[in-house]
């Protein structure tokens, strides 16, 4: 666990937050996890020691130094939790430019360090065999195709309707998950994203893999993008739906896009477990949106209950949490920022970008913890 010596008294340090000396409590934190012989977070209900070779009385030190760490920067006279959450929303339009900002920023280091995947990877149960993150990432959007029906769905409009499925992928990133579906599917595939670079870099590799045709992109908002009624068989969202600050109106934005007799929404989002958190999760949760320019977390169960009202009539819920193996994901994006070149990449981009490789040391204490849940969810408009 971190020495509290690791973290000083951080106002005295300077008036803006102390990046340096939180990079490094956070690396000690997550290298500690990563030590420990489960890599993967903890069920909660589990009950027998025999479940996971860590004693009962060493998960519990973890979780109480990573409290005594939280706390000991939220006595240090940074933003009270509230106070953080609503500073990392705003309004919603200066949400939505920091969120472009951030993906502008950060995105060029993603793929150099990381590939054209710009989300979490699907290793399956602990027995599974080892994949490297790249097959891992391939296996994450198979099963979120999957759950959502689509080569059988792509299958059916083909023969009934003799043409392509078409899908809006919300939150494309720089295209690798669009373009996976228009080879994958032969689908029609739009991407969109609130980050100019991204959305000019998309463009760039679909026109590098001859699909272009396949594969258009464009910078929209997901709350008003303007795209006609019905337009769409299937929205597809990985790890975006985050990013939202109105989620009765997403919902309904989606559905009003959706074909109205087999549309479905497919999407992945981190989510926080339900219920009441606990105060080291409450300021986790807090410096992670402010962080990674989110507004308040939700939990899956939230997202599910406001589906209905929204126009879906079937919704599917499943926990993939264990299945990411999120401390290795994690503790590798915290290495890989303390890494000269990316460490100087993200001071040369500023407080914010130092800032996000932090915030990855307060993601896998959340997996550990089982505070954050990384939900995969199937909406359908129609009744199955």
């Amino acid at each position: 666990p971190p020495s509290p010596l690791l973290v000083p008294p951080l106002g005295r340090m300077a008036p803006s937050f102390p990046v340096l000396p939180f990079l490094l409590a956070t690396a000690a934190a997550t290298t500690s996890l990563a030590r420990r012989p489960c890599l993967s977070a903890p069920s909660s209900s589990s009950s027998s020691s025999s479940a996971r070779p860590a004693s009962r009385s060493s998960i519990a030190s973890s979780h109480s130094h990573g409290r005594q760490f939280l706390l000991r920067l939220h006595r240090s006279g940074l933003p009270s939790s509230r106070l953080a959450l609503r500073a990392s929303a705003g309004t919603s339009p200066t949400l939505f430019n920091d969120i472009a900002g951030f993906y502008d920023s950060l995105s060029g280091i993603w793929e150099r360090e990381y590939g054209e995947h710009m989300h979490h990877g699907y290793y399956g149960p602990a027995s599974s065999p080892t994949i490297s993150v790249q097959e891992a990432q391939i296996a994450l959007m198979e099963e979120t195709a999957k759950l959502g029906g689509i080569a059988e769905l792509a299958k059916k409009i083909q023969e009934e309707e003799g043409r392509p499925i078409r899908i809006l992928d919300v939150g494309c990133g720089i295209g690798g998950a669009s373009r996976w579906l228009a080879k994958t599917f032969d689908a029609d595939v739009t991407g969109i994203s609130l980050s100019p670079k991204q959305v000019a870099r998309a463009k760039e590799l679909a026109d590098k893999a001859g699909l272009s045709e396949k594969n258009t992109y464009e910078v929209k908002n997901a709350l008003e993008s303007g795209f006609p009624d019905g337009q769409f068989d299937v929205v597809w969202s990985l790890e975006m739906a985050e990013h939202i600050p109105d989620r009765p109106r997403f919902l309904s934005e989606i559905n009003r896009m959706l074909n109205k007799k087999h549309g479905r929404l497919a999407m992945v989002t981190w989510c926080k477990k339900d219920g009441v958190l606990d105060l080291d999760e409450d300021l986790a949760l807090s410096y992670i949106s402010k962080w990674y320019n989110l507004p308040r977390w939700v939990s899956a169960e939230t997202w599910v209950s406001l589906a209905p009202a929204a126009g879906f009539k079937e919704t599917t819920y499943e926990d993939w949490s264990k299945n990411i193996r999120p401390m290795q994901f994690w503790g590798d994006i915290l290495v890989t920022s303390l890494q000269p070149k990316n460490l100087l990449g993200l001071l040369a981009i500023g407080d914010s970008g130092v800032k996000a490789g932090a915030a990855a040391g307060l993601m896998g204490y959340g997996f550990y913890k089982n505070f954050i849940v990384f939900a995969a969810t199937r909406m359908d408009v129609t009744q199955s």
